[in-house]
């Protein structure tokens, strides 16, 4: 045991990571890179076989929230540099190094919206871990397992647990406390590029995941509020059209925004029927909020 909480798990692994590592982490049975050491590289093929030790122990922390997240076979891997010579063309027959990104080498590798739905709610419930907010982390539960009794479908259970968080967390904490709460767990998802537009990239990744089935965002400065028009059609996550849960798209905005201060909102939704929405995302501090899930009297 490397520690007894999420957060103390996932210093240890960043304790043992590497910037030049040749060694990293993989699924032995899809090749995909499982959080929290997505992106990671070791030193040593011990530190690293601590990191996949340590991976272990994390996901079965988190399993404790989402029974059914994901199960990997964390195994180490050693990434070749290509020496000069080698390769295909090389006249004494050199060996190519390892793929950085594996192959897959048998199972099945979860469908990448659930992966995603599962690696969000996992942020979150590590940023609530290293929080006061008990409250909300309880109702979550009580709500999600409740759901869980009557869902046997993954796809659709992961989305429901999406909703329980938004509707929890919009239920029991601030503005301010959801949206700094929102910034923790976007640092906890496995990093990604900094976008010169993160609404559009941000938009293109979920469509690409089929959270949404289609969307039209466009970035134009209007005379009450600078954001982003956005239109949303066949939102995955089910609404009554009297609550908005823009949780995952708004903790993968931030997690692409590069200012980590920026102020962004959610504002101006519109409820079209069949998953159908019309929103503005804001650039304005006055408008800072909505991240996290719109209720009735807010849209």
């Amino acid at each position: 045991m490397v520690g007894t909480t999420l957060r103390e798990i996932r210093h240890e692994i960043e304790r043992l990571a590497s910037d030049d590592g040749d060694y990293y982490i993989v699924c032995a049975r899809s090749g995909e890179r499982p959080v929290p050491v997505a992106g990671q590289r070791f030193a040593t093929r011990t530190a690293a076989a601590d990191a996949a030790r340590a991976t272990e122990q994390y996901r079965a922390a988190l399993r404790r929230y989402d029974p059914q997240l994901p199960y990997y076979d964390p195994i180490v891997r050693q990434e070749q540099p290509l020496h000069v010579g080698d390769g295909p063309d090389d006249p004494d027959g050199g060996t190519d190094p390892v793929p950085q990104q594996p192959v897959d080498h048998g199972g099945e590798a979860d469908d990448p919206l659930i992966s995603f739905c599962h690696d969000v709610s996992g942020a979150v419930f590590e940023a609530l871990s290293g929080s006061e907010h008990d409250e909300a982390e309880t109702a979550i539960m009580e709500t999600y397992l409740a759901a869980a009794e009557a869902t046997t479908d993954r796809n659709t259970l992961c989305l429901v647990l999406l909703e329980a968080m938004a509707a929890e967390l919009e239920r029991h904490l601030t503005v301010d406390e959801r949206t700094r709460l929102l910034r923790d767990a976007a640092a906890n998802l496995p990093s990604v590029a900094s976008a010169a537009d993160p609404v559009e990239a941000s938009l293109a990744y979920l469509d690409s995941l089929s959270l949404v089935r289609a969307y039209d965002v466009v970035r134009e400065p209007r005379p009450e509020i600078d954001g982003w028009s956005v239109s949303l059609r066949g939102y995955a996550i089910d609404c009554d059209g009297r609550r908005f849960p823009t949780l995952p798209i708004g903790i993968d905005i931030l997690r692409r925004t590069s200012e980590a201060t920026a102020a962004l909102g959610v504002t101006d939704v519109t409820a079209l029927g069949e998953g159908d929405w019309e929103l503005v995302v804001a650039s304005d501090v006055e408008a800072a909020g909505g991240l996290v899930c719109l209720t009735e009297d807010e849209l």
